[in-house]
């Protein structure tokens, strides 16, 4: 897919971002200086690698996109020419690892391709996927605080639907969706960020130790170590009550307090017309049994 505005500094990738917080939950705004240095023993969020740079034979950094929990994600072209992002693996190896492996062979057009793992001269392990330079479902909330209007809602969501299924029939539960990992270019919705991806298990309780998803997305069950097939169905409900009302179902001060709404409050879902109002609600039921 082309990238028609890959050349503006606000450009975005679907893989791991910074956010700093906005006054509304869930409408967090991209972050990252153009500026791209080594980090300094201070911390000030500077970035690994410059642009020129050279990191992983075949390919060039042109700039920064953005950080995230796991690492960088850099704008990069091929010797050959090929726009891809490298994202810079820094921490939790393994989790990545396992994810983009099981992601890296899927073939959806809503979801990010990953084209290959690899590991530089200097043994720093890059994950080389498809450059989005389309908008984030959370840079087109910020810009409608009541709501995105009806035929935007359906074109989202039904993006994001159609990739998620074709997650699930292959076994995988994302485990992360939010905003911030949806993009759409050219009027193809792209779903990214498969760091967090696991194969279902049979047992249903995978044991994973890493936290997961924002809390304003995270299903109750989530806290007994549950990552099954209806924790997504959970954060696609979130998602539409977003996208409809532009704010999300569960707010307040702390994480905990949040958490604890996920677990014990009913959303309000006076402000949703039929029939999405029977659809959210269906979605974020307490019981991930009793969800679609």
């Amino acid at each position: 897919m082309s990238a028609t505005s890959r050349d503006l500094p606000g450009a975005n990738m679907a893989e791991t971002v910074v956010y700093e917080p906005s006054n509304q939950p869930g409408h967090d705004r991209p972050v990252g200086s153009p500026e791209m240095t080594k980090p300094n023993l201070q911390g000030n969020h500077r970035y690994t690698f410059g642009s020129g740079a050279r990191p992983l034979d075949g390919y060039t950094i042109k700039r920064a996109i953005g950080r995230g929990g796991f690492g960088e994600v850099y704008y990069a072209t091929s010797d050959s020419g090929k726009e891809v992002a490298l994202k810079l693996i820094l921490h939790n190896l393994e989790v990545e690892r396992r994810g983009v492996v099981q992601c890296m062979n899927l073939k959806c057009p809503n979801l990010l391709t990953i084209h290959d793992l690899k590991s530089s001269d200097a043994g720093d392990s890059f994950v080389i996927m498809e450059y989005v330079a389309g908008p984030s479902l959370a840079n087109v909330l910020a810009q409608h605080p009541e709501g995105l209007p009806p035929q935007e809602v359906r074109a989202w969501l039904k993006g994001l639907i159609d990739g998620v299924a074709y997650l699930h029939d292959h076994g995988i539960v994302h485990r992360d969706l939010k905003p911030a990992n949806m993009f759409m270019e050219e009027g193809i919705v792209k779903i990214g960020d498969y760091g967090l991806a696991k194969l279902i298990n049979a047992s249903q309780d995978t044991g994973h130790s890493e936290s997961i998803a924002p809390c304003h997305y995270m299903a109750p069950e989530i806290a007994s170590g549950k990552y099954q097939k209806p924790i997504d169905v959970y954060a696609i409900g979130v998602i539409l009550y977003e996208m409809l009302t532009g704010r999300v179902p569960f707010e307040g001060e702390s994480v905990g307090e949040i958490l604890m709404k996920h677990l014990t409050a009913r959303p309000d879902l006076k402000r949703l017309t039929e029939p999405y109002r029977s659809i959210v609600g269906r979605a974020l039921a307490k019981d991930p049994a009793h969800r679609p």
